[in-house]
């Protein structure tokens, strides 16, 4: 008896550590490893994990885990935050936050661009209207509607970000050099994505990707020292936001 009972309390201990470690499982409830940045592209996250080292610089091998332990882990608009919410936003709804952002921002030179739905927010772009250039990013929460700028607009930003004025010297990766980086990433890390439409940003590019013709996701391209920033805190795409296209033609 005395046997059998260390048997069952070894037993019992065994199942504790086997249950701690299968929380710790990249990919359940939406972490990355130890980079602290959330997401779920059709299981390729996982990959994204330790890269660091392979890509080099190419991967925010610095960057990236001082945006996931600090600013991004706590973010709303994170895989698996609001998983017991079972209604997202309408397009309605994200139009009438992302109108209030832009009020918000007293500019009138700028204006909304790409807005696109994915399965953990809204993707929105504002551009200037005087240059046509990108200026800033936002997400808006899928689910509680909370909105802020994105991780690269915040700290690559050269005009409208945390580095105000900071850098005013011109690119030096050019638009041709940023798709090229762009692509040599996709095909080691999301193989059969594709570099698509390139957006100009004062301090880097922004680049939307396609997966057999299909809009698929994005990264963006630091303009001065060509690292690699892959958005993956937006999940899945599930359509552009196209309501809003139609009444922005017409003069927002």
């Amino acid at each position: 008896m005395k046997g059998k009972g260390v048997y069952l309390a070894l037993t019992a201990a065994a199942l504790v550590v086997l249950l701690g470690l299968t929380s710790c499982i990249p990919g359940q409830g939406g972490m990355i490893g130890s980079g602290g940045m959330m997401g779920g592209q059709g299981g390729q996250d996982e990959m994204m994990s330790g890269q660091g080292g392979m890509m080099g610089s190419g991967m925010m091998s610095g960057q990236g885990g001082m945006m996931g332990s600090g600013m991004m882990s706590g973010m709303p608009m994170m895989g698996g935050y609001y998983s017991g919410v079972l209604t997202p936003l309408s397009h309605n709804e994200a139009e009438a936050i992302a109108d209030e952002y832009l009020a918000s921002t007293s500019n009138l030179d700028l204006e909304i661009d790409e807005f696109e739905e994915y399965s953990h927010n809204f993707y929105i772009s504002l551009i200037e209207t005087s240059t046509g250039k990108g200026a800033i990013e936002i997400m808006i929460d899928r689910y509680s509607g909370s909105f802020q700028p994105e991780p690269q607009s915040m700290m690559w930003n050269s005009k409208y970000g945390m580095m105000g004025q900071s850098q005013t010297a011109e690119m030096v990766v050019t638009s041709e050099q940023a798709l090229k980086i762009a692509q040599d990433f996709l095909d080691i890390v999301y193989p059969g994505t594709e570099a698509d439409e390139i957006v100009s940003y004062y301090g880097y590019y922004t680049i939307m990707t396609t997966l057999e013709g299909e809009h698929y996701g994005m990264l963006s391209i630091n303009g001065y020292s060509g690292e690699v920033w892959y958005h993956t805190w937006h999940g899945m795409f599930i359509s552009e936001v196209e309501e809003f296209h139609d009444e922005s033609a017409s003069g927002h």
